[in-house]
């Protein structure tokens, strides 16, 4: 009988053996590819759960869930609006269980440690992964020890302790408990559960995609936050397999969002590299995304060239400010690193990159009620002068653009690239948004221009100086 599937190696094909974590040739991470004749064939029916999708993940004997999956896709008219696009929506993965689109990989990886009769598994996680595997852990009734970095969201540590698994700090880094998780494994025996050495965690999240392929028509765009770059390599099989079922005739093209302070694969891509580039400090708040050496950063390339996709860096600062915008619009909590993916819009949009009447579909992965970075800005900002920066560099561009027709690529070079362009993009927005510069297209070029309003407010400014 022909097998549904085989167990491969991402770059090198090789093929690898049951429960093995890396490819036993050239070590890189590994994937389930099914029979083209088989996704033909198989059959999809009932609610739209993750499980509806059982057919097309690998064999498991009892699945484990808490409800996974069928999260919604809406339409985000007024961010959509703040942005400048018609046609935006959003996947809220804060609907599952645990609040995360890990509660997909926890569900398929927990099925398959029970019905392998373990009693127990390990799993390194610096967030949302190892809280989701200690909920479904909780749920099967077996053991879960997670080793975490050092710097960690207290929301998601909490989650960890409260279905009672057991957390321990191994190494300031993911990586550092990642290889530690590998090591525990082979001398207790216990299931291994890390996501970077389990390649059910990223099968399950192809389900997103199949998902989507239900609730509307393909997108041209599909924007996904990279930290492993697991998601945007699973999303892009997903559609692939959904092609070859025959139920879509086009794909998206992707978009992956890394934080400019830990891009190794969005890095890799704009330098035409085949791998990611190494990144010796990783910076960001925004740890669910703080990837160093992302386990899929190979897989991740070639489906961002494969859909004719491309990469967005952002900031902390632009994260926070999308979080906001996120809340404020669509009253939805989404955490940094999920934010990210709204944050690298605004200057896609405004830099005519993506067309405001594009279709867009951002995935919003997690739940900012798991984070404090939040409460830590807030904290920040009382104590610095956060808001006086931002006004000077507003009065800085406006002033800019008084001295003459000009664009936002130019102001970033004028401003001496000291912050991101997207940074730059997103003072221009809000000056517009004011109604202090106004904007006009010459080809793809947006230009910009003072207005009336934008001359009384620099006037006022000068007077307001003489007084002081």
């Amino acid at each position: 009988m022909r097998s549904r599937y085989r167990l491969l190696c991402t770059s090198c094909g090789s093929e690898a053996q049951d429960l093995e974590s890396r490819c036993p040739k050239c070590g890189d991470s590994l994937e389930y590819v099914f029979d083209p004749e088989y996704l033909r064939e198989a059959t999809l029916t009932g609610p739209l759960t993750f499980w509806k999708y059982r057919r097309v993940l690998p064999t498991v004997i009892r699945p484990v869930t808490l409800g996974e999956g069928g999260t919604p896709l809406q339409e985000a008219v007024r961010l959509g609006e703040a942005i400048g696009l018609r046609h935006l929506y959003l996947k809220d993965e804060t609907r599952n269980p645990t609040n995360s689109f890990k509660d997909r990989s926890a569900s398929l990886v927990i099925s398959d440690a029970v019905g392998r009769g373990y009693g127990g598994v390990i799993c390194a996680s610096n967030g949302n992964h190892g809280a989701s595997v200690a909920a479904y852990s909780a749920k099967a009734n077996i053991e879960c020890q997670i080793l975490v970095p050092r710097e960690l969201d207290m929301g998601k540590l909490a989650q960890m302790i409260i279905y009672d698994a057991n957390p321990e700090e191994a190494g300031s880094t993911i990586e550092e408990a990642i290889m530690r998780a590998a090591k525990v494994a082979e001398e207790t025996g216990l299931y291994q559960a890390t996501a970077e050495l389990n390649p059910l965690a990223s099968e399950a999240l192809k389900t997103i995609s199949y998902e989507l392929a239900e609730q509307a028509p393909v997108p041209d765009w599909l924007v996904v936050a990279m930290g492993s770059g697991a998601t945007a390599f699973a999303v892009w099989k997903g559609y692939r397999e959904l092609m070859e079922r025959g139920v879509i005739d086009r794909t998206p093209r992707l978009i992956g969002v890394q934080a400019s302070g830990c891009s190794p694969i969005a890095r890799a891509f704009t330098l035409g590299l085949d791998r990611p580039v190494r990144v010796d400090r990783p910076e960001t708040g925004a740890v669910a995304i703080r990837v160093a050496s992302p386990t899929y950063g190979r897989a991740a390339l070639r489906a961002l060239r494969e859909s004719k996709g491309l990469v967005a860096e952002v900031t902390d600062e632009e994260m926070l400010m999308a979080e906001r915008e996120l809340a404020k619009y669509e009253g939805i909590f989404a955490e940094p690193a999920s934010a990210a993916t709204i944050a690298s819009l605004h200057h896609l949009v405004d830099s005519g990159t993506i067309d405001r009447g594009d279709s867009v579909i951002a995935l919003i992965t997690s739940s900012g009620l798991k984070t404090d970075d939040v409460i830590r800005t807030l904290d920040r900002r009382r104590r610095s002068a956060g808001l006086g920066t931002s006004l000077a560099t507003k009065e800085r561009i406006l002033r800019m653009v008084k001295r003459g027709r000009t664009h936002g690529y130019e102001i970033w070079n004028r401003l001496g690239r000291r912050m991101t362009l997207g940074a730059v993009y997103q003072h221009i927005s809000y000056l517009e948004r004011r109604g202090l510069i106004v904007s006009s297209t010459d080809g793809r070029r947006k230009y910009l221009e003072i207005s009336e309003r934008g001359l009384r407010a620099l006037k006022a400014l000068d007077e307001l100086r003489m007084l002081l």
